[in-house]
């Protein structure tokens, strides 16, 4: 007991220091601060008290919309973290992990895009591992995985060479799982564990194809080659590639030759953006690899490969040797002469190919010594230039010294023959014509063979851009007015000078002009001034001024989207501003009303009051009103504006196929206020099949962060948990479960779950239902009754929240019992997940179970039916229903759940009532007791096979007719698994000691035999004591023992023999055949033998 009170005070004191931590760590403005503070909580709840996971995990996801990147960093590594520990983990934070894989910090970028390395090889060894037994979420998760899985993947040609370096480790791991593990594999012990290809238990099944898998792996191996051998990798890249190949051939032998060629490349081309350092450190990166292959056994058949790049990077004969032991090499040989023996053929293949190639070497370096080829490879080339030379290049580009060599040459072409493959058979190259081109072959291939045709002016091109440059320059002077074009004085320059009167200076369509030119230099400077902040300010504070003249608005709009990524701050202070001046006009409004209200009681007015109403000569109270009509229309012009451009925004947003920057989102939760109109795009944003996942989260986020706008947008979200759309509604569902968790939340959602739950009592459906229904299918529906649809809107989110707060199944129950039978079928249908939810420990089930209102039975029964299926009944549950059967409802129904709870005596008084149901159920009954057919874990049964059969031998005729009892029977007979020949014997031999003997024991004896004719022998030992036991003085079981000695002939003379003569006469006149047989039996036995029978018998036997 001490030991028990220390821990509940050491976890009270764990629960309390975590959470001041959290209250601590949300309340700091200091980043440090809160990563320590986290970094403590995390290692209180993960490491030392993982049961505490669960309890704090929301609130640490809570940290992701944290404005530090190195807080959203925490965040990652806290979900890897708790994967680890707990892997389940994963289905509840899939979400918040897809919303910081696509952050728009780079570094939360990376750091998730390495957590996913262990996530997903995890997640893909559990799903594989409970594939049976996945529900929908799970599935729903691992596409979710399987979207941010290509996502990574397809960042290879991203911009920022960081993330490209956690791609390449990340396509690491998808090669490894996506391939076999062979015997030869050399796996490090930490990743034994891993996944690979080879696990599946079927080549096929819902989620996973083994040959589909095999491909994509090999397909992200080719693209990592191909960027490996890419000339603008940068020296970390290729550095990392290096390694993640020398892992993928230790741990994958199939593809050590491929990665051996790709090294060899890789020398032969160095980028030519590496330095002398840079290059040094890729050879000894290079090296140390390859050293290693080489002190393993997958060096065997590649020896000669492995030597010669050993000797590129410079090794010598003596350390080659150090570094491959002799008995490998003699492997290596004695495996290179097998292959040479037994592959013949394809040594032939290789030989041809190695010809083909030198002789396409050969070709290419007569093609480039030709001085016209190297200038149109040249100009083919510069297409692809930048304009202007990097400074990068400018300091690290040094001249080849032997340019133009014949060695020179020679390895230009053998790169080229490397990079082409055999060119023997393909036309000449350097002299395709367009016309020797097919129609689907590369248009941009076309314009590089034909550059050599085309004869370029660079004398005209230069003058023409000349031309441009001039006339950009020079200032036209034909729309100036002559005042402007005198020579500079010495007066001080003011704006007033020039734009006074301007009316009279210019006329409208000059005005337009000059406002034109100047709104386009004002767009065009951003570049020019983006380092001075403070020009920066004022040219955005110009720009969204602009948008009060006439298809100004347009014109900002149009800039904006050309790059929406960097002008989304734009957007954001246009609506700033458009809102400021919605928020004075009815700033404005309220002063006047309170104005109103002063001068109407007789209160003193403020000067400064007076200074905005009053106009000298007129009365007070007539300038209130004119002016409130005036801010009226001016606040319903600062509302409809308002809209206007959120609208647009958030239209534009929306409709950009790429959403992987969550611009959308981003806009939408820092607008200052959102209207009605946005609300009905954000819902139909949310139906999207493709951005669902985005729009659902930024709902979520606004409707935490946005208290004031809180109830219509909760109204959004609740809308979703009634559509049929089974993807829309779990994730909404999913997303109020979360909210539920919170007190602010929880009645709103309860109230509008049971809201709908009580429409089913409705002899019709509502308007409300039938509107919901019809908006989403678009079908004419009948209004007059319920389908299953309409029934089911009304239940998905009250059944969610039941297993939340079990208390909710007695309003379920409430509405059940006035609920017409439609609706209760589709209750009974829809109950099974959330029941096994809620389990059978729950208090408020075993309550109802014991005390049900009236009319609920069919309910009840279905609970304890969905809770017992694949689990065994608690003790609690078990003694529930046998109080509820003794004194309420006696009900056999309801024993069936709990059968195997029961005793032995209780399940054989109680088999009079169970097999008068119907055969279905008489069927589950055997099944449940005798554990056939359920997925309940293997148990042992109060009552035996058996023991079941001979119990069902001794019903009374008064509790039971004779005709149920041998249905009963026979389902028994019909699960021959469990019936097999010895417990049949068994039955037969337990059944034999009953006095007096149960009338169906013959007809059990003849059944056995029909199933097993093997048993003949022991039902003649059987029958013999039957003699014994006088069974000519029952009827029903004599006439069977007659039938029993026709079935069992030709042995059946040792049981008739036994007979007296009265009863044997009696066998003959039932069964003429049977006297036939032992007349037969008695002439075909030695004298001696006839001499045992009595003459009776004989006489008997013997008479026509």
């Amino acid at each position: 007991m001490e030991v028990d009170e220390e821990k509940n005070v050491s976890v009270d004191e764990t629960l309390e220091k975590i959470a001041e931590l959290l209250n601590e760590a949300s309340i700091s403005l200091k980043d440090s601060v809160r990563l320590s503070n986290l970094k403590n909580v995390q290692e209180l709840i993960v490491h030392k008290n993982p049961e505490l996971l669960d309890n704090f995990l929301d609130e640490i996801l809570q940290f992701q919309l944290d404005k530090s990147g190195e807080v959203k960093k925490f965040v990652v590594s806290f979900i890897e973290e708790a994967c680890k520990k707990d892997f389940e983990t994963i289905f509840k934070v899939i979400d918040n992990f897809r919303y910081l894989l696509f952050d728009e910090n780079v570094g939360v970028q990376k750091r998730s895009y390495l957590a996913m390395i262990n996530i997903y090889k995890n997640t893909l060894k559990w799903i594989v591992r409970h594939q049976s037994q996945l529900e929908e979420h799970h599935k729903q998760t691992w596409y979710t995985i399987l979207d941010m899985k290509n996502h990574i993947a397809a960042q290879l040609d991203s911009d920022n060479d960081g993330i490209r370096t956690c791609c390449i480790k990340f396509l690491e791991i998808l090669i490894l799982c996506m391939s076999e593990r062979l015997k030869e594999s050399i796996v490090p012990h930490v990743n034994r564990s891993d996944f690979s290809v080879d696990q599946l238990d079927q080549d096929e099944s819902e989620l996973f194809n083994r040959d589909e898998m095999k491909e994509e792996g090999r397909y992200h191996l080719k693209k990592l080659l191909e960027y490996t051998l890419s000339n603008h990798i940068s020296s970390v890249n290729l550095i990392t590639s290096i390694c993640v190949l020398s892992n993928v051939a230790k741990q994958r032998p199939e593809f050590i030759n491929t990665v051996l060629e790709t090294f060899s490349k890789i020398l032969a081309n160095m980028p030519p953006t590496l330095g002398k350092s840079q290059v040094n450190a890729v050879k000894k990166q290079m090296k140390l690899q390859i050293q290693s292959i080489c002190k393993s056994s997958l060096c065997i058949g590649f020896v000669t490969e492995l030597t010669a790049l050993l000797n590129e990077l410079g090794c010598s004969n003596n350390e080659i040797n150090r570094l491959i032991p002799k008995n490998l090499i003699a492997e290596s040989n004695k495996k290179r002469m097998n292959q040479t023996q037994n592959g013949s053929e394809s040594k032939k293949a290789k030989l041809g190919a190695d010809k083909n190639q030198e002789k396409s070497v050969e070709t290419l370096v007569e093609k480039l010594r030709n001085k016209e080829n190297v200038a149109d490879l040249v100009l083919v080339t510069m297409t692809n230039l930048p304009d202007s030379m990097t400074s990068k290049f400018t300091q690290e580009y040094k001249p080849i010294s032997n340019a133009g060599a014949n060695q020179q040459i020679r390895q230009l072409a053998q790169m080229m023959v490397s990079y082409m493959g055999d060119l023997s058979s393909s036309q000449a190259i350097l002299t395709v014509d367009d016309e020797d081109l097919d129609d689907e072959e590369d248009e941009e291939l076309k314009f590089k063979m034909k550059i050599k045709s085309e004869k370029i002016d660079y004398s005209e091109s230069t003058k023409t851009s000349f031309n441009r440059q001039q006339s950009l320059t020079t200032t036209p002077t034909k729309t100036l007015p002559s005042n402007l074009n005198k020579p500079a004085s010495n007066k001080t320059f003011k704006l007033n000078d020039v734009t006074n009167n301007m009316a009279t200076k210019f006329n409208q369509e000059q005005i337009r002009d000059l406002f034109n030119k100047t709104y386009t230099r004002i767009l065009d400077s951003d570049e020019i001034i983006s380092k001075n902040k403070e020009a920066c300010l004022v040219r955005k504070k110009t720009l969204i001024e602009s948008t009060t003249i006439d298809t100004y608005d347009q014109n900002l709009m149009n800039y904006i989207f050309e790059d929406v990524k960097k002008r989304l701050d734009l957007a954001l202070i246009w609506m700033f501003n458009s809102y400021i001046k919605l928020k004075s006009a009815l700033h404005k409004r309220n002063s006047l009303k309170y104005t109103r209200y002063k001068l109407e009681n007789g209160l003193d007015v403020k000067e400064e009051e007076e200074e905005d109403i009053i106009e000298v000569g007129k009365d007070r109270m007539e300038i209130i009103e004119k002016n409130e009509r005036i801010l009226h229309s001016e606040i319903e012009f600062c509302e409809t504006e308002y809209d206007k451009i959120l609208i647009m925004i958030l239209k534009n947003l929306q409709e950009r196929k790429d959403q992987k920057d969550m611009l959308f989102s981003k806009f939408i939760t820092q607008v200052p206020h959102l209207t009605e109109k946005s609300f009905e795009l954000l819902k139909e944003a949310c139906k999207d099949k493709e951005k669902y996942l985005f729009n659902m989260s930024t709902l979520s986020e606004l409707i935490i962060t946005r208290s004031k706008q809180r109830n219509q947008l909760i109204q959004i979200l609740l809308y979703f948990t009634g559509l049929s759309n089974q993807i829309l509604r779990e994730n909404a569902c999913a997303i109020c479960l979360n909210l539920y968790e919170r007190s602010q939340f929880s009645q709103v959602i309860e109230e509008y779950a049971f809201t709908r739950l009580k429409f089913l009592n409705e002899p019709t459906p509502p308007s409300e239902i039938i509107n919901e229904v019809v908006d989403e299918s678009q079908e004419l529906l009948d209004t007059s009754s319920w389908n299953e649809d309409m029934i089911k809107s009304c239940l998905y989110l009250y059944l969610n929240l039941m297993p939340v707060n079990h208390k909710l199944i007695n309003g379920l129950t409430d509405v059940y019992i006035g609920a017409i039978s439609e609706i209760k079928r589709v209750i009974l249908k829809t109950l099974e997940e959330p029941i096994k939810k809620i389990g059978m420990e729950s208090q408020e089930l075993l309550k109802l179970i014991q005390d049900f209102p009236p009319n609920s039975e069919t309910l009840v029964l279905r609970i304890i039916h969905i809770l017992t299926e694949k689990t065994h009944p608690s003790i609690d549950l078990i003694n529930k229903v046998r109080f509820l059967y003794s004194s309420k409802l006696p009900d056999v129904r309801f024993l069936i759940p709990i059968l195997n709870g029961l005793t032995k005596a209780e399940i054989i008084s109680s088999l009079p009532q169970l097999i008068k149901l119907s055969t279905a159920v008489v069927k589950e009954v055997f099944n449940r007791l005798l554990g056939m057919n359920t997925n309940v874990p293997v148990h042992k049964s109060p009552v035996s096979p058996s023991e079941l059969l001979v119990a069902l031998h001794q019903i009374e005729p008064s509790s039971c007719d004779l005709k149920t009892v041998i249905n009963a029977t026979s389902l028994c007979f019909a699960e021959k698994q469990v019936y097999n020949q010895e417990v049949l014997a068994n039955v037969i031999q337990q059944l034999i000691e009953i006095n007096p003997i149960p009338t169906l024991y013959m007809r059990t004896v003849i059944q056995s035999l029909t199933i097993y004719p093997k048993l003949s022998s022991f039902v003649v030992s059987m029958m013999q004591r039957l003699i014994g036991k006088q069974i000519w003085k029952n009827a029903k079981v004599w006439e069977g023992f007659i039938k029993c000695c026709q079935r069992i002939k030709p042995i059946s003379h040792q049981v008739l023999l036994k007979l007296q003569p009265p009863q044997l006469k009696e066998v003959f006149q039932s069964a003429p055949d049977l006297k036939e047989h032992l007349s037969h039996y008695v002439q075909s036995i030695t004298p001696l033998e006839r001499a045992q029978i009595t003459t009776e018998t004989l006489e008997l036997i013997e008479q026509s």
